[in-house]
């Protein structure tokens, strides 16, 4: 192919599902109406209701813009992770293999989904940035102009996070990995500066001036966005085609309704430590955890993911603790989520476990008796990294043993809960076909309600039982405990039905 996309671009708009240039114009018309019309008073509506006595104390602390600084960095590390497996300037299979590999510069082809990736992220930080300045304005706690350079110096964060992101795709391994835990190790490290850097020198109620720091935001993010285009001819087409077809095989197992499937698509492969042994002396309960911690090793990448999710998701869940009102329902709800997220990087061999059913029974042991032995490792490390996020949550928010041991609970309480839960999902077994029944009603087929709630039964569940454990906190020390021990049990028992389910 030459080096030209008028063929390319003749073609394709002769496929009948191809958009014309009056489709993408209607389409930024109805975005621009919708957001005027919806979106602006929707998000002053929900500014005024969270302008409550329990969200603002929150917002207006002393270290909100540290903070405000320590996630910026630690999304930095997260995205730059995530572009190793699926990167913001990615094609389908068919236009990698007929543009990215052809003559033309792959910068020419790649910069339509990069210019998609940068408007999602700026979009979502500006809304967010929107939505903590209109509270504060509801609240009259800052005003309009300084909302304003908030949010623009959210614009100018979205464009650094997205050429992190970039990086992460174009980057190898090595070199990801060591910028990636540079920019946790800053996160960390911003919490103890005496003011907020970046979007946290412009947050709405900080004291310093705002102006250098959205424009050097603005100015250093379209600056490194800029120097990024060019790199997009570096991207390799290895690189591309192995994402965009797990990408596209991810998809479509989500479109089916297997989200299971899904998410096993996006799961790394290994690449390291092939020679590290996984089999040694000990006993049978060390060596299956040993076998487990070996595992972890060979996806460095994932591994690091799932140790950075489940501290930030401890952290959440202890924050919830410290808080009331719709932030405490908050941050339980987030914590939970990303700590069931975070736990599936370290049950692969419960997993596996579950799939031995009814094989021979080459190491002697039953497939349930290799759930509940995989299940050791992963248990103690969301215990181990459970308690970290949660104490430093305390030490950070709270002073005092007290505040940091009733911190760290909760998320220590659900760990056990959700490790058996991951037992239950793995023995889940394939959807039943007669959900898939259609359910025709004057609103249309409902049997989608039915298989969304087999499909999320398990996520449900884990958001079911950090809401009980947050819920019965405040009646002591026992509770969460005893309620923990009572959902795990509950666990156990579904996932013994499951697993005779399966082996009848």
């Amino acid at each position: 192919m030459n080096g030209s996309l008028g063929p390319v671009r003749e073609v394709w708009a002769q496929r009948a599902e191809a958009r014309t240039t009056g489709d993408v114009l209607y389409l930024v018309y109805v975005a621009v109406l919708g957001l005027l019309v919806i979106g602006v008073p929707a998000l002053r509506a929900a500014g005024a209701g969270l302008a409550r006595p329990d969200v603002l104390p929150v917002l207006v602390l002393d270290r909100a813009p540290q903070v405000g600084t320590a996630l910026t960095l630690a999304g930095g590390a997260a995205v730059m992770l995530l572009g190793a497996v699926r990167g913001p300037a990615l094609l389908s299979p068919f236009f990698t293999a007929t543009l990215a590999a052809s003559g033309i510069p792959r910068r020419r082809v790649l910069w339509r989904p990069l210019a998609r990736a940068v408007t999602a992220l700026v979009l979502a930080m500006i809304v967010l940035a929107a939505l903590i300045g209109t509270t504060l304005i509801a609240a009259g706690r800052a005003g309009t102009g300084a909302v304003v350079a908030f949010a623009l110096a959210a614009a100018g964060t979205g464009l650094l996070l997205t050429v992190a992101w970039l990086l992460g795709q174009l980057l190898a391994d090595a070199a990801r990995r060591i910028l990636a835990a540079v920019l946790a190790g800053l996160a960390a490290g911003a919490l103890l500066l005496p003011a907020g850097l970046g979007i946290g020198g412009a947050y709405p109620t900080s004291n310093a001036p705002s102006t250098p720091s959205v424009v050097g935001l603005l100015v250093i993010g379209a600056l490194a966005l800029g120097v990024s285009v060019p790199l997009l001819d570096r991207l390799r087409g290895a690189v591309l085609q192995e994402q965009a077809i797990r990408w596209e095989s991810a998809t479509m197992a989500a479109t089916s309704m297997d989200m299971a499937g899904a998410a096993g698509l996006l799961r790394a492969l290994p690449s390291t430590g092939r020679r590290l042994r996984a089999i040694g002396p000990g006993p049978l309960m060390a060596l299956y955890a040993r076998r487990d911690a070996i595992a972890w090793l060979r996806s460095p990448d994932r591994l690091a993911t799932g140790v950075l999710g489940v501290l930030a998701a401890a952290a959440a869940l202890a924050g919830a603790t410290l808080l009331t009102g719709p932030l405490a329902w908050c941050g339980v709800l987030v914590g939970s989520l990303a700590l069931w997220a975070a736990s599936g990087t370290f049950v692969d061999g419960m997993r596996h476990g579950v799939h031995t059913l009814g094989a021979p029974r080459l190491f002697g042991q039953s497939a349930g008796g290799q759930v509940l032995l995989h299940a050791i490792a992963p248990l103690l490390a969301l215990i181990v990294l459970g308690a970290l996020g949660g104490s430093t949550m305390g030490l950070v928010a709270a002073d005092g043993a007290g505040a940091v041991i009733e911190a760290s609970l909760l998320p220590v309480a659900l760990a056990p809960v959700l490790i058996a839960g991951r037992a239950r999902d793995a023995a889940k077994g394939p959807m039943p076909l007669a959900l898939s029944t259609p359910m025709p009603t004057p609103q249309g087929d409902l049997s989608v309600i039915t298989m969304l709630a087999w499909q999320s039964d398990a996520v449900l569940l884990a958001l079911a039982g950090g809401a009980v454990l947050l819920a019965v906190g405040p009646l002591g020390t026992a509770w969460p405990l005893a309620a923990a021990g009572a959902l795990t049990a509950l666990m156990i028992l579904m996932t013994r039905g499951r697993l005779r389910a399966l082996r009848s």
